[in-house]
């Protein structure tokens, strides 16, 4: 299955086409309309068989858009611009785990990210995505999705996640997940970045590493070039948010 496409609805249209082989029925998920939600939260339900949000709410004092608006195309179109392509990694990949590995039905996966809000302002949310429902073979059938705002908390622009499934190979997931940074940096600019997240000065890396401080004043100035940082502390929390660390 291609998980490459930009366009999330794409992707999903090809989860619901293998799906729709299966043949699953559908079930009645009307008994998430008694689920209590406080004035920061919201869910959805995404049906993988029917490819389209079957339920929905909290969207208004959440994000002030109301619930008849919302599309998980929609959504996903109103991430800040600089998550948006690592949320969408990370959840497509995460979803095709579960399609390929049958009956992880106490499976999470945990991302915070930039949402934008009907004023055209962004939050920080914690999006928890839980499979809700598989068929008697274990095969995934629905998701529940619950946006909390956590800007409260969490001011940083950096997208953290947690996927919580059985047998899952941490280190083999975050280099898909990450793979497209993989040479974002060369070998020796990474060997720097990990001294300088070690607070060593140009003197002391270039001890470390053979080098002259003079090369290492040109590698860290290279190296903030690439990742449009200032100073330390944001470059770390740039590799971090890319895998790089």
């Amino acid at each position: 299955m291609d998980i490459q496409s930009g366009n999330i609805n794409i992707f999903i249209d090809q989860v619901f086409n293998s799906f729709k082989e299966k043949g699953l029925k559908i079930k009645d998920y009307s008994s998430l309309k008694k689920v209590h939600l406080n004035n920061n939260e919201s869910l959805y339900l995404l049906d993988l068989f029917q490819n389209k949000i079957i339920y929905k709410k909290g969207f208004f004092s959440l994000l002030g858009y109301d619930d008849n608006i919302i599309t998980f195309e929609f959504l996903f179109n109103n991430f800040h611009p600089d998550d948006s392509e690592i949320v969408h990694r990370i959840s497509k990949n995460a979803i095709l785990y579960l399609i390929d590995h049958p009956g992880n039905d106490n499976s999470q996966l945990f991302i915070t990210y930039r949402h934008k809000t009907k004023d055209d302002t962004y939050i920080k949310v914690l999006n928890q995505i839980t499979v809700f429902d598989v068929n008697k073979n274990g095969i995934l059938k629905t998701l529940l999705i619950r946006l909390t705002d956590i800007t409260f908390m969490d001011h940083t622009d950096n997208v953290n996640w947690t996927f919580k499934t059985d047998n899952l190979n941490e280190n083999e997931f975050k280099k898909i997940i990450y793979k497209i940074y993989h040479n974002f940096f060369s070998k020796r600019e990474i060997q720097v970045i990990n001294k300088i997240s070690k607070k060593l000065s140009n003197k002391e890396i270039g001890q470390q590493l053979h080098i002259s401080e003079q090369t290492v004043a040109s590698h860290r100035k290279n190296i903030f070039k690439k990742a449009n940082c200032h100073n330390p502390e944001e470059l770390i929390v740039f590799c971090k948010g890319k895998g790089l660390l």
